[in-house]
């Protein structure tokens, strides 16, 4: 058994290394998730979001208070 490192770009895998694969070998491709990517699309999700909240210069309806003062909160049970 052989293992490759590489990358995806538009749905195609793009080696690291130039290594030639002999052709009719079966091949297992497993993707990996990197938790880093993960966390970093998801600060930069927030830190669109923030931005863009910060831009927006639409003011919020009278009615808005009165909505939020209605709201309810629903907590899960704690399971033990």
């Amino acid at each position: 058994m052989e293992a490759y490192q590489g990358y995806t770009e538009d749905g195609k895998v793009i080696p690291l290394a130039n290594q030639a694969i002999p052709d009719g070998r079966r091949a297992i491709i497993t993707v990996l998730e990197d938790a880093e990517s993960k966390l970093a699309r998801q600060k930069n999700a927030l830190l669109a979001l923030e931005q863009g909240l910060a831009d927006c210069t639409e003011t919020l309806p009278p009615e808005f208070d009165e909505i939020l003062a209605r709201r309810v909160n629903l907590t899960p049970k704690l399971a033990l």
